[in-house]
């Protein structure tokens, strides 16, 4: 059996965090693996122990410990977070890396890496029947802090089938 491991980094989890759906990760992904980088930037944020609280909750949960980071990594000048999922999807071989961050998911695109997004989470979620509707979920999120162009928001409401 393949297991689905994905390294995930904080803005997906904040804001997830914050609608109280974290579930939806737990139940795309086998392994969600967070690296310690990313819990340090949740638990900066004023609702971050919170959101802690809830994602240790999951038995599926690991944090890892921050790595050693390759050059290759370095040169694209991404945050702490974003730097350490890269760097821990490549030592750990993770399925998947969420990210909303654009340098982020480029960099790690740019290395082979699958990429989804708290969007793409959302969108996956229900097309394999975990939500009834997508629709009042991405406006929760929006609510929430998550900055996504009416556009786009539109296009994956089509994909869904809304």
């Amino acid at each position: 059996m393949v297991i689905r491991r994905w390294v995930v980094n904080a803005s997906p989890l904040i804001l997830l965090g914050k609608i109280d759906h974290l579930d939806l990760l737990f139940e795309l992904a086998d392994a969600v693996v967070v690296p310690r980088a990313v819990i340090g930037e949740i638990a900066a944020k004023p609702d971050g122990a919170q959101i802690l609280h809830r994602l240790s909750r999951y038995v599926s949960y690991s944090a890892a410990s921050d790595e050693r980071v390759r050059r290759e990594i370095l040169g694209w000048d991404l945050g702490a977070g974003e730097t350490q999922v890269i760097a821990n999807a490549q030592l750990y071989g993770a399925d998947r890396l969420v990210l909303d961050d654009i340098a982020a998911r480029r960099c790690a695109m740019a290395m082979g890496f699958r990429v989804i997004g708290t969007l793409g989470v959302v969108g996956r979620a229900k097309r394999m029947g975990k939500l009834e509707r997508a629709a009042p979920i991405i406006e929760h999120l929006r609510r929430a802090g998550l900055y996504v162009s009416e556009e786009l928001m539109q296009r994956v409401l089509r994909e869904v089938g809304e």
